[in-house]
């Protein structure tokens, strides 16, 4: 029996053990109960703590308020010179003003100015120089290059100036531009120092109309050449300085030397000194090739022969190395026909003096008399 049961009265209704069953079965639903609303109100706290970190998150971001940082003030006055001391016995006279640098004044308008702060996109930002305010050093100012685009560089145009045209003073008494006047050497040339050369005019030479000699043959003609063939070069400039005429006309040319087809410069003989340059690089070695045949003959004998190694091949480039320089020389021989190439207009007008005689189709033209100072030929 249980105590339950032991404690009743006889004769009084008991509880029969279905009832007591029924008890605990509600004690056990109850405290489930409370554990799912514990559970309940816990997840209600976890949703509400987390829907209101997304409002938060997903508030619109603050909009940027520019303002001004500090009040306006307007750039301030230099102060007013007080008057002179009117109560004084010695009036004095009031200083002037300082004025003020555009240095200064550019300072003072900038730490008065108001101060703005925004932001720009990355791209959109340009190098600047606060020195000289300038934007970039590339056209689109932006401190990256320019497209390189080769049709644009093709497109610019050539710039071209106009010109007027002239007429040539007196072509009678003209040798113009570009005219080739024929010459024979007179002294021969070589090229291993510079020097002076000569030659004669094998023909006359007329005026740019053909109606008037100008310069007579036999006139000399007297140049200047310097050592600078260089290797590989096979032609030597010589500059034409002045030409003396059998009547003592003298004119000065400062034209170029041309060959007998026009090529600038003269051509000749030419000594590329191939043994100075390397006779004494291959007879060393050859002496050390003979070196080493003699060896290998005494290998086999008790003679020892002592050298060191590479001593022949060091002289030899020794040795190239002191006379590969050496120039080549051109030689040219008196007596080669050679012409002159008249660089600039050479105006005769102020020695000569033109006479139409005997016929007005023809003009002769007969030796001049020695000139004497300050005294014009006359061109018949």
């Amino acid at each position: 029996m249980t105590q339950a049961q032991t404690d009743a009265l006889p004769g009084e209704r008991g509880i029969t053990p279905i009832a007591g069953s029924n008890e605990a079965s509600r004690r056990a639903t109850l405290q489930r109960g409370l554990g799912a609303a514990a559970l309940t109100a816990f997840a209600a706290l976890i949703i509400w703590g987390t829907w209101k970190g997304e409002t938060k998150a997903n508030d619109p971001a603050p909009k940027l308020l520019i303002r001004q940082a500090a009040a306006f003030e307007p750039a301030r006055e230099p102060p007013t010179p007080k008057g002179p001391d009117v109560t004084g016995a010695i009036p004095r006279p009031a200083p002037a003003a300082p004025t003020p640098s555009p240095t200064d004044q550019l300072m003072e308008s900038a730490r008065r100015a108001p101060v703005l702060a925004y932001n720009r996109p990355l791209q959109a930002r340009a190098t600047h120089n606060p020195l000289t305010n300038e934007l970039g050093s590339y056209p689109n100012g932006i401190g990256e290059p320019p497209p390189q685009n080769e049709l644009l560089d093709k497109l610019q145009p050539t710039p071209l100036e106009g010109v007027r045209a002239s007429r040539l003073p007196n072509r009678n008494l003209l040798v113009a531009q570009g005219t080739a006047i024929p010459c024979v050497l007179e002294t021969a040339m070589s090229s291993d120092v510079p020097g002076f050369v000569s030659c004669v005019v094998s023909r006359d030479v007329m005026s740019d109309s053909g109606n008037v000699v100008l310069m007579e043959k036999g006139t000399q003609i007297v140049g200047e050449y310097r050592a600078n063939v260089r290797r590989g070069s096979h032609r030597l400039f010589v500059l034409w300085t002045r030409a003396k005429t059998p009547t003592g006309v003298i004119v000065a040319l400062a034209s170029p030397a041309t060959d007998a087809l026009g090529r600038a410069g003269f051509d000749g003989e030419i000594d590329t000194h191939f043994w100075q340059r390397f006779g004494g690089a291959l007879l060393l070695s050859i002496v050390g090739d003979a070196a080493a045949i003699g060896r290998q003959q005494l290998q086999t004998s008790d003679i020892q022969i002592v050298n060191a190694p590479g001593a022949a091949n060091t002289a030899a480039a020794v040795a190239v190395q002191h006379s590969i320089d050496i120039p080549p020389t051109l030689n040219k021989n008196q007596g080669e026909l050679v012409n002159v190439f008249v660089a600039r207009d050479l105006d005769f007008s102020s020695v000569y003096r033109l006479r139409r005689i005997e016929t007005h189709t023809q003009i002769f033209d007969p030796p001049p008399a020695p000139i004497a100072d300050h005294v014009m030929v006359t061109k018949p």
